[in-house]
């Protein structure tokens, strides 16, 4: 089947599950996929199908003329299909050549990138990578400014390095955080090895080791395969509060002032990217805090009753 018969038939749900989850797991279907996003605000005319049906002439009806696959498909998906296969190539060459321009300087925002070997990152808000496409045959080597989940393609050692420390893997998934002293390592498959001032360690799926304000600490997550902030929500496990703060900032772009706050004290928990009231309501009813929202502008603060 091709790739354009893949489209197609995913666009429409009639996909098998299991060739669905091997094409949605490809770089082409990342490709298609921000293409979507591209075009989400695209509106056809409208257009009654069932209405303009029961107009036609009764002996047309009576005709039982067979209809194709393609003409029982909506107008508004036969337009994304065409619009998606025509694009598909271009916009391959787009996404090679914009990523090429930017492989000798800092890639930021949150986004989603291939490396020269089909290699994936998935950078978080805030965060940046830069490499070398030119020597990427002969050396994989990532620069990490910030939080991003990889997914390595097998084949020679690639190393992920940042300020606290160097990650290197064959073949892998795993998730590296680097901020102010906050550094974090996740292993989701394969094996992983961390490199630090204080320690050099190999973690193994599920494993994960962190070293906060200079402390250290190994410990395992539950089985899952990417970290939650790919799916829009940050999560902690007794993280001193000033780096849930801190994310808070990152993910809304606001301001945080704290008055009269133990910042030191642990976190366990999350909260979500989507509506910042909520996400407060999160960070602040588990440890009895109040806040105020004034624009951009967060106080937070304790009030002892």
């Amino acid at each position: 089947m091709t790739n354009e018969d893949k489209i197609k038939k995913w666009l429409v749900g009639e996909l098998p599950d299991s060739e669905r989850r091997e094409f949605e797991s490809t770089e082409e279907f990342a490709k298609i996929h921000r293409l979507l996003k591209a075009v989400d605000n695209f509106k056809a005319p409208e257009y009654d199908v069932d209405n303009e049906y029961s107009r036609l002439p009764e002996n047309l009806i009576q005709h039982k003329r067979s209809i194709s696959l393609y003409e029982r498909i909506s107008p508004l998906v036969r337009i994304a299909a065409i619009f998606i296969i025509a694009l598909s190539m271009s916009y391959f060459f787009y996404d090679h050549f914009n990523a090429t321009s930017n492989s000798q300087g800092w890639i930021a925002k949150q986004t989603e990138v291939y490396l020269p070997d089909s290699s994936f990152v998935s950078l978080n808000t805030g965060s940046q990578i830069k490499f070398s496409k030119n020597n990427w045959n002969k050396e994989r080597n990532v620069e990490l400014n910030g939080e991003a989940f990889f997914r390595v393609k097998k084949g020679s050692q690639f190393n992920v390095k940042t300020q606290q420390g160097t990650v290197t893997v064959l073949g892998t998934e795993f998730g590296v955080k680097d901020w102010d002293k906050y550094y974090e390592v996740t292993c989701y498959s394969g094996l992983v090895k961390v490199i630090t001032e204080q320690n050099s360690l190999v973690l193994k799926p599920n494993a994960a080791y962190r070293l906060v304000n200079g402390e250290e600490e190994n410990y395992t997550i539950s089985s899952k395969s990417e970290p939650d902030w790919l799916n829009g929500e940050s999560s902690f496990k007794s993280v001193p509060l000033r780096f849930v703060i801190n994310e808070l900032e990152r993910q809304y772009k606001v301001r945080v002032e704290t008055k009269n706050i133990d910042l030191n004290q642990l976190f366990t928990g999350g909260f979500s990217h989507v509506n910042l009231e909520i996400a407060l309501e999160s960070i602040t009813i588990p440890v009895n805090l109040n806040y105020t929202i004034n624009g951009n502008k967060i106080v937070i603060t304790f009030e002892d009753k």
